[in-house]
């Protein structure tokens, strides 16, 4: 009668939760997979409804139906974990597998005397089969910051799967009580197990989607919306983490920051939407002319700027040559040209300023750094634009 018991408090719960988790995916749109989730505990809450059946007429059927129904909620939650990494949602293939095992092996052992057994040995196979799956897919998937909702669930999924091989073994060995009305330590610790388990996945669901909702918006914060690049804020964040290591360990780094020449032209002549689109292609050739390691960000307007780790002003000349040359390259049609030849092409030039930190002085701010390199810029605009000036590298290195 306690697992009776356990499992009607257990259905109450699980349907309780299903219509709240139905709720909040038809009422918050951010939340993914939790209509998934919503599914998975229903026919968890039917499973555990059905099993009861088992204790009042002593049949096999509702053994199996509630054996498949528990076995397609993990499935469910398998979904339910996919949409969350951003997969395409679709019915694992291993789940559909074991399902079909499931039914195949009632069928085929209905009539034996030992169903009860086989059926809970296949059950316990399928499960381990099926979370090892889902816990490999989390691993596999796993993103930066997610780490510890993500081993939580991992963690819960194993957890039940061995409980199964366990569960299973044993049933193989000892066997069942012949009444299933008797107590059985075993199926009581089974049903809490379980429960438990569907209770606390549940929950880490609800902390993944809290860390992704989190580093969503902290993405959306910290890039800016135009370039898809760092915006100001993040990239002063990035260039302070660099000086302080930089100060430490004694390597060096560079700035380059640089503007667009009669950007404001462009924009009163083309408009702004052409504007956008002019940013958009030098960003674009910014990419081509950094390294991986290298961050590169929009200071404003028509202004950005690069941090090279570990490059001197000599190698901050190289990258700051290529990116002129790559910006040369760019020649757009405007949209507002009538067919005039050489007014609708449009082309566009850098003014170039390069400063470089030397390491192992703590006098000197990431500030100070800018300024240096806004000053630069705004020489190589005095000078005549279109050209590179560096605060550290010889006059022959710029030229």
């Amino acid at each position: 009668m306690e697992t009776h018991i356990i499992l009607v408090v257990g259905s109450i719960l699980l349907s309780g939760g299903c219509i709240g988790l139905l709720i909040v995916r038809f009422t918050n749109p951010f939340f993914q997979g939790v209509g998934w989730l919503g599914a998975s505990f229903a026919c968890g809450a039917l499973g555990a409804a059905v099993f009861t059946l088992r204790f009042g007429q002593n049949g096999n059927l509702p053994l199996s139906l509630a054996y498949g129904l528990i076995l397609l909620a993990l499935i469910l939650l398998h979904v339910c974990f996919l949409e969350i990494t951003g997969y395409s949602v679709q019915l694992p293939r291993l789940g559909t597998v074991v399902f079909l095992l499931q039914a195949l092996a009632f069928f085929v052992f209905r009539h034996s005397r030992n169903i009860r057994e086989v059926s809970i040995a296949v059950f316990g196979v399928a499960v381990a089969a099926q979370v090892t799956q889902c816990a490999w897919q989390l691993k596999k998937t796993n993103q930066e910051g997610m780490d510890a909702p993500v081993w939580f669930n991992i963690a819960l999924l194993v957890g039940l799967g061995m409980f199964s091989l366990a569960r299973s073994a044993i049933v193989l060995i000892v066997g069942t009580p012949t009444n299933p009305q008797l107590p059985n330590p075993l199926e009581a610790t089974a049903s809490v197990v379980f429960l438990g388990a569907a209770i606390g996945l549940g929950f880490g669901v609800f902390w993944m989607e809290g860390h992704q909702i989190r580093l969503k918006l902290e993405h959306l914060a910290s890039i800016d919306p135009l370039t898809g690049i760092y915006n100001r804020r993040s990239f002063i964040a990035l260039c302070e983490q660099e000086l302080l290591r930089t100060s430490r360990s004694g390597e060096i780094f560079s700035l380059i920051m640089f503007d667009l020449d009669h950007f404001k032209a462009i924009n009163d002549r083309h408009g702004h939407r052409f504007g956008d689109v002019v940013l958009c292609e030098v960003v674009e050739k910014l990419r081509n002319s950094v390294r991986n390691i290298d961050i590169v960000g929009r200071w404003g307007g028509e202004e950005f700027v690069v941090l090279l780790p570990n490059a001197d002003a000599e190698a901050a000349l190289i990258v700051a040559h290529r990116l002129q040359y790559h910006v040369d390259s760019i020649s757009m049609a405007s949209p507002r040209a009538h067919g005039m030849e050489g007014e609708n092409r449009i082309t566009v030039t850098l003014s170039i300023g390069v400063a470089t930190y030397f390491g192992h002085d703590p006098t000197i701010t990431i500030h100070d750094l800018l300024h240096e390199c806004d000053s630069a810029m705004y020489q190589a605009k005095a000078e005549g634009r279109d050209r590179i000036v560096s605060v550290n590298a010889p006059l022959a290195l710029v030229r």
